[in-house]
């Protein structure tokens, strides 16, 4: 269980109320065949309220008819995207690496890379971010053999973060991806989730747990 660092009496509304909107897009037409790469935004709102939070996430089709256009795809999208897959995949080879082999239970499937989430400080400190990550992985990730998780934190252009402030930032989400079932890999892998592991169900099933706990937290706290 994941202890928060705030009162659940100083969350701003019901986390139960939490939910997921998800959306994607592709061309259509016969390019379309040939698009393995598939951008997930997710948006985070409680209940019908705007946005208070956002994931991205992309899912590279490891298919004949599609390599190795989602790898030309993910350059052409972000250099630390393409980076990010092409630590745990071989171009040169035309797979993926063996001690990515090594790593996973099967190597069956298309590949999940969880880019970046993204929560608006009042919802932060209760532990919310796992819990909306491991849903966003899980409800995605079916058909995939693993899942890769960035670690870069986001910079905004009117406020860069020193070296240390990164470090501290990297370090936490680090840890976020711990609670959701991430384990690092020495590089070049990273940090990969095992959707076919115990341990990684067995965590989605906790952060479910903490966010009725939260929510109970958060009633009691007002008398309901």
């Amino acid at each position: 269980m994941i202890s928060p660092k705030r009162s659940a009496d100083e969350l701003p509304g019901d986390p139960r109320r939490l939910n997921l909107e998800y959306r994607t897009w592709h061309f259509v037409g016969s390019a379309g065949d040939e698009n393995g790469f598939d951008e997930w935004h997710v948006s985070v709102r409680s209940g019908r309220s705007a946005e208070i939070g956002s994931m991205k996430l992309f899912r590279l089709r490891m298919d004949e008819r599609f390599s190795p256009f989602p790898f030309s795809d993910a350059q052409a999208y972000d250099t630390g995207l393409s980076n990010l897959v092409l630590g745990v995949y071989d171009l040169g080879r035309g797979g993926y690496r063996q001690e990515f082999r090594d790593a996973m239970t099967s190597c069956d499937g298309d590949l999940l890379v969880l880019f970046d989430i993204r929560l608006d400080p009042a919802w932060r400190g209760f532990g919310l971010g796992p819990v909306l990550a491991a849903e966003a992985v899980w409800t995605l990730a079916d058909g995939c053999c693993a899942v890769l998780a960035a670690t870069h934190p986001t910079e905004f252009p009117d406020a860069p973060m020193g070296e240390a402030a990164y470090r501290r930032a990297a370090e936490k989400i680090a840890a976020l991806w711990k609670d959701v079932g991430f384990r690092w890999r020495a590089r070049p892998l990273g940090h990969l989730l095992d959707p076919r592991s115990g341990e990684a169900r067995d965590l989605r099933n906790e952060r479910r747990g903490d966010l009725d706990a939260l929510a109970d937290a958060w009633r009691a706290a007002r008398g309901r």
